[in-house]
């Protein structure tokens, strides 16, 4: 039987926030204990490098939960403004830099968030509510790993 109290409702915010921060911690400790020089190389032909996939999480972060919900644009959240960008690493990037810049993005995020109840609309322009949004972030945080996972393993070989 697993840890959770079958006898208490599950508060699916908290849920669905806790998930998030799991995704959140596996994309940075996917850096962890890898060479800079590594985590910028392009590990598999034509990919992104894995300091890359972990700029790219920063973005959906921002594009979701920053832009869509705020109406600011990427440029002023300090995000590439087309996807394709997004995937870019930069000369100068190292584990711990990415690692700040996904942790002022999700802050920044939960802050947009955090008095929008589940229910309702978080995103007029794309009218999605909160829920839908954490689901989707969720979503590509999940794909993310994935990528994160399998490069790391070429990675350490």
């Amino acid at each position: 039987m697993s840890g959770h109290d079958h006898t208490r409702p599950r508060d699916m915010r908290a849920d669905l926030e806790a998930r998030l921060d799991a995704a959140r911690a596996l994309v940075q400790s996917s850096l962890h204990g890898i060479p800079d020089e590594t985590l910028r190389k392009e590990l598999i032909p034509g990919r992104p490098s894995m300091l890359g996939i972990a700029r790219h999480t920063a973005f959906v972060e921002a594009v979701w939960f920053g832009e869509a919900v705020t109406g600011r644009p990427r440029k002023e959240l300090g995000v590439p403004t087309s996807t394709a960008a997004s995937w870019n690493d930069r000369k100068t990037d190292t584990a711990e830099s990415v690692a700040q810049l996904c942790r002022e993005v999700q802050q920044h995020g939960d802050e947009n968030l955090r008095a929008v109840p589940l229910d309702e609309v978080a995103s007029s322009s794309r009218e999605m509510t909160t829920h839908a949004l954490l689901l989707h972030v969720l979503d590509e945080l999940s794909w993310n790993t994935g990528q994160l996972d399998m490069l790391r393993s070429i990675a350490v070989r």
